[in-house]
């Protein structure tokens, strides 16, 4: 298949869990060829070449955490988390959280929207959130949108506007086409958003107000 564009190949996923998880999670994942990590994540995925890399770090904490940030291999990194464990996830770098004990076809979904460059973020992972809501691709609702931020700044109606787009994983360019604004001026509400959120990432934004009840994931 060489010279096949990365599309019509099967997805490859660097799987760093134990080995029933592993097996669990292949029967779900007919379109993905798994990569059991037995060392390095890092080492694996680029030996493999891996498209999405997986990293449970409900058992490991922050060793897991740990190797989150270390990893300089540019691809989306999806983490299996505990309850409470889902932000401190993706401010270590991670794309997706979403929990451990997921059903495997739950799991192999969010791999494939992390693929497709959908940050995913379980609810249920998030501390104060309600543990029965189910994984969602950070798709947030528009309506009942609260304008005070996490660090009590108000929130224009635009930003509001633009907190929805960043959600649903949209770049600046194209925030700007969907709600009529030049790039750069998409660009200034996606930084006030950052700084009003207290937030360095875009998913961390948020993933913070979902947590403080801010918004509806």
């Amino acid at each position: 298949m060489k010279g096949l564009p990365p599309k019509t190949l099967p997805l490859r996923v660097a799987v760093q869990g134990d080995f029933a998880f592993v097996e669990s999670l292949s029967s779900h994942a007919e379109k993905m060829i798994l990569s059991p990590v037995e060392t390095s994540l890092e080492i694996s995925a680029r030996v493999t070449q891996a498209d999405v890399l997986v990293i449970d770090v409900s058992t490991n904490g922050e060793v897991g955490l740990q190797t989150i940030r270390q990893l300089t291999y540019e691809r989306p990194v999806l983490a299996l988390v505990a309850v409470g464990q889902a932000l401190d996830a993706i401010r270590a770098g991670a794309r997706g959280a979403i929990r451990r004990d997921s059903k495997p076809a739950a799991i192999a979904a969010a791999i494939e929207s992390l693929h497709q460059g959908i940050s995913v973020i379980d609810p249920s992972a998030l501390t104060n959130v309600a543990a029965n809501k189910p994984a969602s691709g950070l798709v947030v609702s528009g309506e009942d949108v609260p304008t005070r931020s996490a660090e009590n700044e108000t929130l224009t109606k635009r930003e509001n506007e633009v907190l929805v787009l960043m959600a649903e994983g949209l770049s600046n360019k194209e925030i700007a086409g969907k709600l009529t604004i030049s790039e750069h001026t998409a660009k200034f509400h996606v930084n006030s958003i950052l700084q009003k959120m207290n937030a360095q990432k875009r998913v961390e934004a948020v993933v913070r107000a979902a947590k403080q009840g801010l918004i509806n994931l």
